[in-house]
């Protein structure tokens, strides 16, 4: 691989970082959390739930897991929770990820300079 396309990288910790964020990613439905919440609007469960069609502890729990990761940040309100994006890094790879998949399935289709 040359220089150019090297993974920018200090070292082995840079990539179990990657990982475990990759791993906290690897679920449609968290993706979907994030893509609600990067509009960068705080939403609470009730609003996510209307966006998302998921059973309310399934939410909750993905939304605790991305809490744990640091993805997102919560603040009560009486007593709602709301939730929004604590580390805009995360927007910037999803965003990424999915504008190449997209690219992906139009090339596909053939609608792409390939």
């Amino acid at each position: 691989m040359s220089d150019a396309t090297a993974l920018p990288t200090s070292g082995p910790q840079d990539y179990e970082a990657a990982a475990e964020l990759f791993g906290v990613l690897s679920t449609p439905i968290r993706l979907r959390i994030i893509g609600a919440l990067c509009e960068g609007q705080e939403k609470n469960v009730t609003q996510l739930l209307q966006e998302i069609k998921v059973s309310q502890p399934n939410m909750s729990q993905q939304l605790n897991v991305l809490y744990r990761a640091g993805v997102v940040d919560k603040r009560r309100d009486g007593a709602q929770i709301y939730y929004r994006i604590a580390d805009d890094t995360v927007v910037r790879v999803c965003k990424a990820v999915c504008a190449q998949m997209m690219d992906r399935e139009e090339q596909q289709r053939g609608g792409g300079a390939g």
